[in-house]
């Protein structure tokens, strides 16, 4: 289902249950903060629930909506990580008890938008005989805080096993 943005608290186990893939763009929950809190109100509790959804057993699926919203992955990732906008809003993130794991956000990025597809048998992890499309970044943002994640940058990409670019950081 995509947009699986606000979900009744006792329909959060349903989608694991029923085999539903929770599609939905992390960078949305930031934007729609101040949208969500006037019209939705008390039922922002069920509003962009990665971690519940990852405890009932849900696959998620984060792509990025654009050109609604930027096409930047890495702006998603620290969406779903802190639940604040890139400028550190609000603080200490918004119903911050949804926030997941830079892993988890990464492997709905890549894994969960390829299983959606029904694709990840091809793409969506690195291993032999799969697409090899992947990005170098400066930093490794699995050991960074939430709030730095806005430093790191891609300092290349990989397409089908080929060097596609480099900003010449990664030494190719």
């Amino acid at each position: 289902i995509e947009h699986v943005q606000l979900l009744a608290p006792a329909d959060l186990p349903r989608l694991a249950q029923l085999g539903v893939v929770a599609s939905m763009q992390p960078i949305h929950a930031v934007s729609d903060i101040e949208m969500a809190e006037v019209y939705w109100g008390a039922r922002c509790q069920g509003a962009y629930a990665w971690r519940s959804l990852l405890r009932a057993g849900t696959t998620l699926a984060f792509g990025s909506d654009c050109p609604v919203e930027t096409l930047d992955p890495l702006a998603g990732i620290h969406a779903a990580v802190t639940r604040r906008r890139m400028d550190g809003t609000p603080a200490g993130g918004w119903r911050p008890e949804e926030t997941i794991a830079v892993y988890d956000a990464v492997r709905a990025y890549t894994w969960g938008a390829a299983y959606a597809a029904g694709e990840e048998g091809g793409k969506g992890s690195l291993a032999e005989g799969r697409v090899a499309d992947l990005v170098v970044l400066s930093d490794d943002i699995f050991g960074l805080p939430g709030e730095a994640l806005p430093e790191a940058r891609v300092v290349g990409t990989v397409c089908g096993g080929r060097l596609a670019y480099s900003s010449g950081e990664i030494g190719w």
